[in-house]
C-alpha cells in the first residue's frame, strides 16, 4: 500500500512540467557534479540531458570516469519513476567539439558517429541525444572549417534517419528525440548554423542564450553585465545584440516560427575583480574591469547558485528594470557579480510565454539550491491565447549591408553614402540592433533623435 502511494505521488508529480501550456523544461546536469538529482527535480522537468559523454577523434563514445558512470546509473533510477520524463544524452560542448570537423566530414566518419550514437542509446536505454557542436565553422576552444555547416546539416539528416529506422525496429511508438544546443551570438550563428535545414530534422533547439558577459580571456572580458541579460539596457555605443531578446528574435525570424526554440537559462552566476567605475554614472551595472596579468586577461568566473550566498550577501542584491538581472556591486572589493534570481526569472518566464517560445532550458540543474528556488520559478508561465502567433517584427532584408567590427574594426558602425560600399551595397545600420538601428547624417550609426530622426540620414530602401 505505502509502495502504490509513492508511486501515484510520483506519477502526478511527473505532470507538472508537461501541464506549462505544452511547453518545454529541459533540464541539463552534469556528468562530474555530485549533488543529487531528485523526485522534485524530475517532475518539474519535460526533458533530462546528461552532459557530456567523451567523445573519441576515432568516433567512440565513453563515459569519462567510473564515478560518471555511477552518477548516471542513480539519474536514471530517479528519472524512470517518472513516466512523462524523456531522458537524452549530449556530446561536445566547449571542451570537446574538438572532432567535431573531422566526423562530420564525410558520409563513412558521420556513419561511424552515428553508430556510437546508437549503442550508447541502446547500451543505456536513452530516450534521445543532444549535439553541442561549440561551433561549426567558427570554432571555439578550437578552430572549426567552412565545411561544417553543411555538414552539420548531413549529420543531423542521417542521425534522424537512423533513429527513425531504431523505432521501426523497436517498434517504439513515441520517436527518440533529436535536439542540439545552439549558440547565442549571430557572428557564429549566421556563418554556422544553416537553422533552417538543421530544424527539420529535430525536435527542438536549445538555445544557448546566456554568457553574454563574463571575464573571458579576451577584449570583451573586460565588460561587466549579467550573464544573460533579458533586454538591451547599456550605454550608448554600446551592442545592441548582447541579451536574450536579440537572439530568441534571431532565431525566431530566421525560421518564422518559435515553438522547436527554447530559451536558456544559466543557473550559475558570473564575476570580475579589479572592476573600475560604471560607463555611465547614472547606472550602476555597466563597468569594465581592468587586467590582472597580460593585454586581456581578467580576473573572475563563474558561481553556481547555491553557492552564491558563499561569495556575497544576497541582501547587497540590485536589479536593473532595462535588462531584467540582478547583479551584486561590491565597491570596497572592486568585485561585480552578474546571475539570475527568481525575479529575473520571472520576467523570462513572461517573455517565453508572450513570444510562443517553445520552452526553457537550463544550465544546469544541478547548480540550484537545496530548496530549488531557480527551478520553481521556471513553473511561473501563463498560457497564450494564440499559441501558434508569431510575435516578432523581423528585418525586411536578409542579406547584411551592415559593417561590424568582426568585418573590418575600422569601418565598423560606419553607414550611408559616407562609408564604403559593402557588398556593392550602401551600408545601412543592423535594423535588428536597438544600439545602432539608424544612420546618422555623418554616416555613423546610432540610436535616438540625433540619428533616428534628423534629415539626411540613410535608411534600409536607400
Amino acid at each position: 500500500m505505502i509502495f502504490s502511494l509513492l508511486g501515484l505521488i510520483i506519477s502526478a508529480g511527473s505532470s507538472k512540467a508537461a501541464s506549462l501550456c505544452g511547453q518545454r523544461t529541459v533540464g541539463y546536469i552534469t556528468s562530474w557534479g555530485n549533488r543529487t538529482f531528485t523526485d522534485e527535480q524530475a517532475s518539474r522537468l519535460t526533458h533530462l540531458v546528461f552532459a557530456f559523454f567523451v567523445m573519441e577523434s576515432n568516433g567512440d563514445l565513453h563515459l569519462e570516469n567510473e564515478a560518471a558512470g555511477e552518477r548516471l546509473k542513480e539519474i536514471i533510477k530517479v528519472a524512470r519513476r517518472h513516466e512523462n520524463l524523456r531522458v537524452l544524452f549530449a556530446i561536445g560542448g566547449w571542451g570537446n567539439s574538438q572532432y567535431f570537423s573531422l566526423l562530420t566530414a564525410d558520409h563513412p566518419r558521420r556513419s561511424i558517429l552515428i553508430d556510437s550514437i546508437i549503442n550508447v542509446i541502446k547500451k543505456h536505454d536513452f530516450d534521445g541525444v543532444d549535439l553541442d557542436w561549440e561551433y561549426p565553422v567558427t570554432g571555439g576552444d578550437v578552430e572549426g572549417t567552412p565545411a561544417d555547416r553543411k555538414n552539420y546539416v548531413h549529420l543531423m539528416r542521417e542521425l534522424r534517419n537512423r533513429l527513425r529506422d531504431l523505432e521501426e525496429e523497436q517498434n517504439r511508438k513515441d520517436g527518440y528525440v533529436l535536439s542540439f544546443a545552439g549558440a547565442a551570438g549571430h557572428w557564429v550563428l549566421k556563418p554556422g548554423y544553416d537553422l533552417i535545414q538543421l530544424v527539420k530534422y529535430v525536435d527542438f533547439v536549445n538555445v544557448m542564450s546566456y554568457d553574454y558577459f563574463g571575464a573571458w580571456q579576451s577584449k570583451w572580458g573586460a565588460y561587466t553585465g549579467p550573464p544573460a541579460p533579458l533586454h538591451f539596457a547599456m550605454p550608448k555605443k554600446f551592442s545592441g545584440r548582447m541579451n536574450v531578446h536579440a537572439t530568441m528574435k534571431y532565431y525566431g525570424c530566421q525560421l518564422k516560427a518559435t515553438n522547436k526554440i527554447n530559451m536558456g537559462i544559466p543557473f550559475y552566476g558570473r564575476y570580475w575583480h579589479n572592476v573600475g567605475d560604471a560607463v555611465d554614472p547614472a547606472d550602476d551595472m555597466w563597468r569594465t574591469a581592468t587586467p590582472a596579468d597580460g593585454e586581456f586577461k581578467y580576473e573572475g568566473g563563474d558561481i553556481q547558485w547555491h553557492d552564491l550566498p558563499n561569495k556575497a550577501d544576497l541582501s547587497m542584491t540590485r536589479f536593473h528594470a532595462g535588462a531584467k538581472a540582478p547583479f551584486i556591486w561590491l565597491p570596497e572589493k572592486k568585485m561585480f557579480i552578474g546571475f539570475e534570481n527568481a525575479e529575473s526569472l520571472k520576467h523570462k518566464m513572461e517573455y517565453l510565454s508572450a513570444n510562443n517560445l517553445g520552452g526553457a532550458m537550463i544550465w544546469a540543474i544541478d547548480f540550484d539550491d537545496d530548496n530549488l528556488s531557480l527551478l520553481r520559478a521556471l513553473e511561473n508561465r501563463s498560457c497564450s491565447e494564440k499559441p501558434s502567433e508569431f510575435t516578432y517584427k523581423c528585418s525586411p532584408i536578409n542579406e547584411q549591408r551592415w559593417w561590424t567590427f568582426d568585418d573590418d574594426p575600422d569601418l565598423a558602425g560606419s553607414c550611408g553614402k559616407s562609408a564604403p560600399l559593402y557588398n556593392g551595397y550602401y551600408p545601412v545600420c543592423d535594423p535588428d540592433d536597438p544600439g545602432h538601428s539608424c544612420c546618422g547624417k555623418f554616416g555613423y550609426c546610432g540610436a535616438g533623435p540625433d540619428y533616428c530622426s534628423c534629415p539626411g540620414n540613410y535608411h534600409l530602401t536607400e
